[in-house]
């Protein structure tokens, strides 16, 4: 548990779960363990490097906040890195401790520097927000997750002049 591809603090029936339910690119008609996001990432720009995917509290201020200072404080955070599917949609099995609001931050770091290069890599949050030159609103990037599976598709944004956009219109 102590690899760079989960970072969490929750409580041990949660890690239970997660020993059970390990996170991969799964294919898109696999289902996930209950409860979970089963989240489906699109439109990415080329197939390099690592896809992200981040879940956090859905609470103003510890929506993108270090994972150091949730860890510290003992919130719900969990980081899934995999590499970038070949072809089609990156399909990742979110396992959540309960049911309940998360927000979701995605990122294909396509250099797989671990970090956000934010002319080159593309990003996306939950429910898709138009976005700015400011992080989206918690409420803008949360989803309720249920009992079981609950779907949610995330599309790439990627700068591109004067703003990041998704590369083609999503469907």
């Amino acid at each position: 548990m102590g690899s760079s591809h989960r970072h969490f603090t929750v409580s041990a029936a949660v890690v239970a779960v997660l020993l059970l339910a390990p996170a991969h690119v799964r294919a898109a008609n696999d289902t996930c363990p209950a409860p979970s996001i089963k989240v489906s990432v699109t439109g990415f720009k080329d197939r390099t490097g690592n896809v992200r995917v981040e879940l956090y509290p859905a609470v103003d201020g510890d929506f993108l906040a270090p994972r150091g200072k949730l860890r510290a404080e003992g919130k719900t955070f969990l980081r899934l890195d995999n590499p970038t599917p070949v072809e089609g949609d990156a399909v990742v099995c979110v396992p959540v401790p309960v049911a309940g609001d998360y927000a979701i931050a995605v990122l294909h770091d396509r250099n797989a520097n671990s970090k956000l290069d934010v002319f080159s890599d593309g990003f996306g949050f939950a429910n898709n927000p138009k976005l700015g030159f400011a992080k989206p609103d918690v409420s803008e990037a949360t989803v309720s997750a249920g009992e079981g599976e609950t779907q949610l598709e995330v599309v790439l944004n990627y700068w591109n002049g004067l703003g990041a956009r998704p590369l083609r219109r999503p469907r």
